[in-house]
């Protein structure tokens, strides 16, 4: 169960701190997998996690199911890494553009999101977060169970 923001920065090595809590969820054996999201953040999955994801793909694709959009996000940018001694780990040049990460742009967030960890830009975080309508943020309740 993975949950949290927290504000961050990226240093000039393109290096993020990914906070204990999150990083002792996802990081069992040492190494997590570390991908494209599809709202331009990257995703960081644990070893099991990114397993069942990878499965759910081929099993997907065995049925005839067109998972090319998914394979391209999920799959081809995928790189299994490990934190480094600080509880940091090294965002590749890909990643940053995908994320509006740029080298003008220290500010960043590293959010907990139910089975994987997402880092964003902090401004398209914020851009996104606030996008959702009192329809959009209703609907979703109600589909879920309306949880509150």
């Amino acid at each position: 169960m993975l949950s949290g923001i927290y504000e961050n920065s990226i240093d000039s090595k393109s290096r993020v701190v990914v906070p204990q809590d999150l990083r002792s969820q996802i990081a069992g054996e040492g190494q997590i997998y570390i991908t494209y999201g599809p709202d331009h953040c990257v995703r960081l999955y644990s070893c099991e996690a990114y397993a069942n994801l990878y499965a759910s793909i081929e099993e997907a694709r065995a049925k005839g199911v067109d998972t090319r959009p998914v394979q391209a996000l999920f799959v081809r940018p995928a790189r299994k890494i490990s934190f480094d001694g600080n509880g940091r780990i090294l965002l590749p040049s890909d990643m940053r553009r995908w994320a509006f990460i740029g080298d003008d742009v220290k500010e960043t967030c590293v959010v907990g999101n139910i089975d994987h960890v997402e880092i964003w830009s902090m401004e398209e975080f914020d851009r996104r977060t606030n996008s959702f309508t009192e329809d959009e943020v209703s609907n979703s309740l109600l589909a879920i169970g309306n949880l509150c």
